[in-house]
């Protein structure tokens, strides 16, 4: 008996460690089973192993809890009776696995063991079709829990309306969303169900639902989260309407909102592709002020950006910048400042960026050559636009239609 309980005491010291991999895990599955006593392990302690096990981040970490769970259920000798949580534990790994079929599988065997089910184990059914896509399963799953005595809760609501939105079906999400909002409903949408409806129409292009959608959220007292305000900025901005994100930008404070890296990147992108370089950089000296790091993406938006719209001297004092706070460029910003250069005319100091690129490492694409082959072919010198030309064939860079 001491043995078994000390055992069981490591078990859950290693689990709590969070450090725990897999063949430890494993191992000390096998040793909870071998002690030679008469008392088997504590299902508490089981449950406890096989949850850390799903949550280590070796690759076949679910195939293995499967085939420990189907060990148990083989031994009948063991003494150990199976609980709720045990077959919620392994029905989540088969749908984290993509075998939502063995997850049914694993709920019919804990109806039948008298275990029951609850709603932790739908929600995991409805997150794996989702994740594959069967959208109507995921509906008639959803319309089921009620006849098994699982009442659906906000979290399954907000689920199968991330899958609804991914998969492109933002009509279905609304429709969820129109239930839920429904006066006498024992739930009433959330800042994650206002910011899931708010990503599906941005990416189905359909701003000004996405907008009226965030506006119907602030009256409903539900304020908008960072990530919330982010989704509909950045949708504005690659919508161009620029005006309307730096809107909603200046709205955040008053909804206790910061805004962080995501939002000033989506802000100066937008600006930038609008051609306003001067608010684009009002906002990066903003970022600065506020404590937040610009990192490559912003870097390669305003160099992009200031190159487009001619001042290549302030581009490249960025692109200085850049090495002094120890962003390291890559091919988009050597690019950047190759096509604003010769677009500027000056092709030599052109190919002196094209070889410090080189330099450092970084091998030219098809856009890095039709650039300068274009630029060499703008002034008349086709000889070098021939050589540059041939360089790249050598190089195994396929040409396209530009080049």
């Amino acid at each position: 008996m001491n043995k078994i309980r000390h055992l069981e005491k490591l078990v859950k010291e290693r689990c709590h460690a969070g450090n725990l991999q897999l063949e430890e895990a494993v191992s000390l599955f096998h040793r909870l089973f071998s002690t030679g006593t008469n008392h088997p392990p504590s299902i508490l302690t089981i449950n406890l192993l096989f949850k850390s096990i799903a949550k280590t981040k070796h690759p076949s970490r679910f195939t293995t809890l499967l085939g420990l769970f189907n060990r148990l259920r083989r031994t009948r000798d063991t003494g150990v009776s199976l609980t709720i949580q045990t077959f919620g534990l392994v029905l989540d790994c088969c749908c984290r696995m993509g075998r939502v079929d063995l997850g049914f599988c694993v709920l019919g065997q804990s109806l039948r063991e008298g275990c029951g089910v609850d709603t932790m184990m739908f929600g995991s059914l409805i997150r794996g079709l989702c994740t594959g896509k069967q959208m109507r399963d995921a509906a008639k799953v959803l319309a089921k829990m009620p006849l098994l005595g699982c009442a659906p809760n906000l979290i399954i609501y907000n689920t199968l309306m991330d899958g609804c939105c991914r998969n492109g079906n933002t009509r279905m999400g609304l429709e969820l969303f129109r239930l839920m909002s429904k006066e006498g409903s024992c739930f009433k949408p959330d800042v994650i169900t206002y910011g899931t409806l708010i990503r599906g129409f941005c990416r189905e292009g359909k701003i000004a639902v996405a907008t009226k959608m965030f506006e119907e959220m602030v009256a409903e007292g539900v304020m908008p989260s960072v990530n919330c305000c982010n989704i509909l900025i950045d949708g504005l901005c690659k919508n161009g309407d620029v005006i309307a994100a730096q809107k909603v930008f200046e709205q955040m404070p008053s909804f206790g909102v910061v805004a962080d890296l995501y939002t000033y990147n989506s802000l100066i992108d937008g600006l930038c592709k609008s051609a306003d370089v001067i608010a684009a950089q009002k906002v990066f000296e903003e970022m600065s002020v506020h404590g937040v790091v610009a990192d490559l993406y912003t870097y390669n938006s305003f160099i992009d950006g200031l190159c487009k719209n001619g001042d290549i001297i302030a581009a490249q004092k960025v692109f200085e910048e850049m090495s002094i706070y120890g962003v390291i460029a890559d091919l988009y910003t050597y690019n950047s400042l190759i096509n604003g250069l010769c677009s500027h005319g000056d092709t030599n100091s052109a190919f002196r960026m094209f070889d410090k690129m080189v330099a450092e490492g970084l091998g030219p694409n098809v856009i890095t050559y039709s650039i300068l082959i274009h630029s060499l072919c703008s002034q008349g010198n086709m000889n070098s636009a021939l050589k540059m030309f041939e360089e790249m064939i050598a190089k195994r860079v396929v040409p396209d239609v530009y080049t």
